[in-house]
């Protein structure tokens, strides 16, 4: 008896332990792919409307309509064991005994990494309803969820060239695609690259003094243009990067905003470059960070060039390099 209650003891396993060796699949997923499933007789008129509006809208500052996510739309009676372990998945639900819409928001439910949100209203109008006034809080949570998983991906296979050329020059590292192989280094500057006819991904570093202000709009394009125009230069004279300007109103096709990524503010900017004097152009991303012991802007950049393919993907990966600093 005492032998078998010894061995018992060192066999058996705790909730606690299973819930350790117990794994959940991968998810799966293309980039920016997404699954909602809603009641078929819900999704009609108002509803889906609200979620054309949601989810595919045109991802920000691209030169023509990409949407931001891509759907796929699956009915609430059917059979969801193929679409459980999807990495972003929206449910829409009715329930008429609710007391007020919410939502239910969960992180690796069936697979990892996972999120799973569950909006709940009394009726498909006030779900449309609701999925409205959300709208910018339900997708910043699935975009942020996207490019991290993206950022996860680089930190395990990345441009080692890239990440030593600036700690080298900074100190500090970045997880840029390995595909960057291509160079060009000067005093506060670092650009990596494809080098590729499209879908071409850059990366660009550079730095510039602090005055102690808040960064603005119109300080950072001026610098920006100042620094590529003096490091990336087109094959004649009067040809350099610059950020790209509404032709009637000159105004900067740039949208910005002070954010929050990995615990740290950064000044964010999306927008337009384009080559002066040249036929080149497209998207680019950017975050501005303050080094204030030593009272310099650190400036990194992801910008594409990709005129006959789709850019969405590429300039994702490119914004979520930038949140690999460290």
């Amino acid at each position: 008896m005492l032998l078998g209650s010894c061995t018992d003891s060192q066999n058996r396993k705790s909730p606690t332990d299973s819930a350790k060796v117990e794994s959940k699949p991968a998810s799966r997923g293309l980039p920016f792919e997404m699954v909602v499933i809603v009641p078929q007789k819900a999704f009609e008129g108002e509803l889906a409307d609200s979620i054309d509006m949601l989810l595919r809208c045109s991802t920000p500052v691209l030169p023509q309509h990409e949407p931001l996510f891509r759907l796929n739309i699956i009915w609430a009676d059917a059979n969801l064991t193929p679409w459980r372990t999807y990495r972003e998945r929206l449910i829409l639900d009715i329930d008429r005994h609710a007391a007020r819409p919410t939502i239910g928001v969960a992180r690796d439910p069936l697979a990892r990494p996972q999120l799973e949100m569950k909006v709940t209203a009394r009726s498909p109008h006030e779900l449309a309803q609701f999925v409205s006034l959300q709208q910018e809080r339900i997708r910043d949570l699935f975009v942020e969820h996207e490019l991290d998983y993206m950022a996860a991906t680089l930190r395990a296979k990345h441009s080692k060239n890239t990440a030593q050329k600036l700690k080298e020059l900074t100190g500090h590292t970045i997880c840029v695609p390995p595909e960057l192989k291509a160079s060009k280094q000067a005093p506060d500057f670092l650009w990596t690259g494809t080098n590729l006819n499209d879908k071409d991904q850059n990366f660009v570093f550079y730095a510039y003094p602090w005055d102690g202000r808040p960064l603005t709009l119109n300080t950072s394009i001026a610098m920006r243009d100042s620094a590529l125009a003096t490091n990336i230069p087109g094959s004649r004279p009067d040809q350099w990067m610059q950020t790209a300007r509404d032709p009637q109103t000159h105004r900067p096709l740039v949208i910005s905003r002070t954010r929050v990524v990995n615990k740290e503010y950064v000044f964010e900017l999306r927008g337009l470059w384009e080559m002066r004097n040249g036929a080149l152009g497209g998207a680019f991303v950017s975050y501005e960070r303050i080094d204030t012991v030593a009272r310099r802007v650190l400036v990194t950049e992801g910008f594409i060039y990709s005129p006959h393919s789709p850019k969405r993907t590429i300039l994702r990966q490119m914004e979520a390099a930038l949140r690999t600093w460290k």
